[in-house]
């Protein structure tokens, strides 16, 4: 597989899984201070997708900075934000992330 093909999957899994779900969540049903955290959450998360498809150019650049992410310190906050909001955070996804690293071979 081609690596520009291999960057788009990878993309493709962020997207589905973690940023799309966090984008489309809707304020309804939540408290006025959950509104503030998700759409707090929602703007990050608009500029880290930006980030990850604008400036990650190879499917390693993507996968580097998924993990960094994962570790992140400044990601333990939001996560648990996230966590409390029942919205999916990188590291819960971090296991089926790098079986489809494997199966792609990055």
């Amino acid at each position: 597989m081609a690596t520009k093909d291999k960057r788009k999957e990878l993309l493709n899994f962020i997207d589905k899984n973690a940023f799309d779900p966090i984008l489309k969540a809707s304020p309804n049903r939540l408290s006025e201070e959950d509104k503030g955290k998700l759409d707090d959450i929602q703007r990050k998360t608009e500029n880290e997708k930006k980030q990850f498809h604008e400036e990650y150019k190879t499917a390693e650049e993507v996968k580097k900075n998924y993990l960094s992410d994962v570790r992140s310190k400044a990601a333990v906050k939001v996560n648990k934000e996230l966590e409390h909001l029942n919205l999916p955070t990188l590291p819960q996804l971090k296991d089926e992330f790098m079986e489809l690293c494997k199966k792609l071979d990055v």
